[in-house]
């Protein structure tokens, strides 16, 4: 579904000031890339172990094919995150991302969880690692995360209001046709 109102690049470089994300920030970012990486999928198999444990969406992730196609497209998010280029393209993923979870029906938290329980676990192996991070790479990595998180879930109820916008004009044509009024 198109997005009904676009948001402009001034409202993103607006947004992404909310979240400090400046130059220094990203950058730092994109040199951890490599070992983010590496600790996401790691981190997955938690999350999906956590997610096929939970009698809501147990069902959804008991399908190994559910779980590898969403295994792809999770790392495949992470790379394009961790590249912190802010483009289109990355928009356009987060758009997408949002879309698909609305449709699937379930609520937010499903998507906040998994999310929040990811990326705490990046973070626990950041931290047990020989190279430890420093404070400054867990910030830059909060900042990073928590925006993307901010426009997938944000994407999230935009299409749910959408798709309900939709429907209730929906009802008004067909309650027209059926009454006249």
């Amino acid at each position: 579904m198109a997005r009904l109102r676009p948001i402009t690049e001034e409202q993103r470089a607006i947004q992404r000031e909310f979240f400090q994300l400046d130059e220094k920030t990203m950058d730092r970012v994109r040199r951890l890339k490599p070992r983010l990486m590496d600790y996401a999928k790691t981190a997955l198999d938690g999350v999906f172990d956590h997610l096929e444990g939970n009698p809501e969406v147990a069902h959804y992730f008991e399908i190994s094919e559910n779980v590898t196609y969403l295994r792809a497209g999770m790392l495949a998010h992470c790379d394009t995150l961790f590249s912190c280029r802010f483009d289109d393209a990355y928009y356009d993923a987060t758009d997408h991302m949002g879309e698909r979870h609305s449709k699937l029906e379930y609520h937010s938290h499903v998507y906040t969880a998994a999310y929040t329980n990811m990326f705490t676990r990046i973070v626990e192996l950041a931290m047990a690692d020989k190279g430890k991070f420093t404070t400054e790479d867990i910030v830059a990595l909060t900042r990073v995360t928590l925006y993307d998180m901010e426009l997938t879930v944000g994407s999230f109820f935009s299409h749910r209001m959408e798709k309900r916008d939709a429907l209730d004009s929906d009802a008004v044509k067909i309650r027209h046709l059926l009454t006249g009024s």
